[in-house]
């Protein structure tokens, strides 16, 4: 079944959670790049999507958020982005159990578009081409556009996937609390980002990082305003960060997350997992709580 035709009998789909930290866990040092880890430690790496699938995951990320090319170039490593994102969508899909799915993760470059940076929209959007080219071949079953702060990059990647391909592909951006609402670090606000994106064709729409699940809530009630009949994407951080001894540590638990699930319920069809901090025990928490729902 083909991850579009999910929500016909279906109302949650529930993601994996964190990748950084469980790479972290397993040894990944600061200033290393998370993506040759692909190639370097591809035991360790598939070690995590068989976690979230075990946890009760229906889809699983791709170790390869920072796998375009303007990104991997801080690494030296822009003449591998075909090799590396190839090699993260195949670690996790050689551990995806039968109808399940596995989506192929691209996040931000960490360079800012002209005016205000160095980049134009055409070098963006090619090095976005890139990888999702990469991850097409593979055979991922859809993309994840996600932790986007800048509306007008997201828009590059949008058009990115859609030159590479006839996939599914969702967008996420990281909002912040403010006075003024929720908004990115750029000034996007959740109605001018469902504007911009309607017509493109986006699977599902939401925000990820950024919030801990109370917030998330807030943002996801936002988003249902906007997109009445759409599917929303929200995974939230296991609250906010706050470092113990040079480590660090998040403080919202699974226990946390159960306590907000009939609030994130209400508002599907929606497809939801865990950011930043989250492991597979606040999946567990979900996936218990999706299928007593029923």
């Amino acid at each position: 079944m083909k991850i579009t035709d999910f929500f016909e009998n279906n109302k949650i789909l529930l993601l994996d959670g964190a990748t950084g930290s469980q790479l972290i866990a397993r040894g990944l040092a600061a200033g290393e790049c998370p993506e040759l880890w692909n190639i370097t430690h591809q035991k360790q790496v598939q070690e995590i999507a068989r976690l979230y699938f075990t946890a009760g995951s229906d889809a699983v990320l791709t170790n390869t958020f920072g796998g375009s090319v303007l990104k991997l170039r801080d690494y030296g490593l822009h003449d591998r982005v075909r090799e590396l994102n190839l090699a993260g969508a195949k670690n996790a899909i050689d551990m995806k159990p039968a109808g399940k799915y596995v989506l192929g993760s691209m996040g931000p470059t960490g360079k800012m578009l002209e005016p205000f940076g160095e980049v134009t929209e055409v070098e963006t959007t090619d090095s976005f081409r890139a990888q999702a080219e990469a991850l097409v071949e593979a055979g991922v079953d859809g993309i994840v556009l996600e932790t986007f702060l800048d509306l007008g990059e997201l828009m590059c990647a949008v058009k990115a996937v859609k030159q590479a391909a006839d996939i599914p592909f969702i967008a996420s951006m990281t909002y912040s609390k403010t006075t003024a609402g929720f908004v990115t670090i750029m000034g996007n606000t959740i109605p001018a980002v469902v504007a911009a994106l309607s017509g493109e064709g986006a699977f599902a729409v939401g925000s990820n990082c950024g919030n801990g699940i109370n917030n998330m809530v807030d943002v996801g009630r936002q988003l249902r305003q906007e997109l009445p009949h759409g599917i929303i994407w929200l995974k939230p951080n296991a609250g906010e960060p706050v470092l113990k001894d040079g480590v660090t540590c998040y403080s919202e638990t699974p226990s946390d997350f159960e306590d907000h699930f009939r609030e994130l319920a209400s508002l599907k069809p929606i497809i939801m997992g865990g950011c930043c901090g989250t492991d597979d025990g606040h999946i567990r928490a979900f996936r218990r709580l999706i299928d007593s729902s029923k």
